[in-house]
């Protein structure tokens, strides 16, 4: 063993370093990144959610990135929440870009935005099982322009 451990330090380390990945990964959230900054309606953000405890109330948050100075103040948007029993709750939600001063509500730095944004506040889960959370774009167009990546987490 002290002979592997010689030769193949950085396997090990590698090892160890997925060992520790894999144990902290607990799918909470799920992201999209939009390499030409556009965001299709097509492209429907999922994210597979199995809560640890039932009846203890969650939030679900948004985190946008955008390019500074976006055209439009708000997006419309749909959430879909799937319950284990194919229970489906529909949540229309409309996110805001700019305060009433027209003023970004996203933290900028240069032309990059980001915008944490809690969508539900304390949603309930109430069954056991794996719960599917899908967030759409319903803007009017093809295409929302000016996104660079949208993710969805449960806290």
């Amino acid at each position: 063993m002290r002979l592997f451990l010689r030769k193949f330090p950085y396997l090990l380390m590698c090892i160890i370093g997925l060992i520790i990945c894999v144990q902290c990964t607990d799918n909470k959230s799920a992201k999209l990144d939009f390499p030409k900054n556009r965001w299709y309606q097509s492209d429907v953000l999922s994210l597979n959610f199995t809560p640890e405890n039932l009846n203890q109330s969650r939030d679900i948050q948004l985190n946008l990135s955008y390019v500074h100075g976006f055209q439009f103040s708000e997006i419309p948007l749909e959430i879909y929440i799937t319950s284990p029993l194919h229970q489906v709750d529909k949540i229309p939600i409309t996110l805001r870009l700019l305060d009433d001063n027209k003023e970004e509500l996203g933290d900028c730095v240069g032309d990059y935005c980001d915008l944490k944004f809690i969508v539900i506040n304390n949603y309930q889960f109430t069954d056991s099982g794996k719960y599917k959370i899908q967030v759409l774009n319903t803007f009017a167009h093809e295409y929302l322009p000016n996104v660079l990546s949208v993710s969805v987490q449960v806290k």
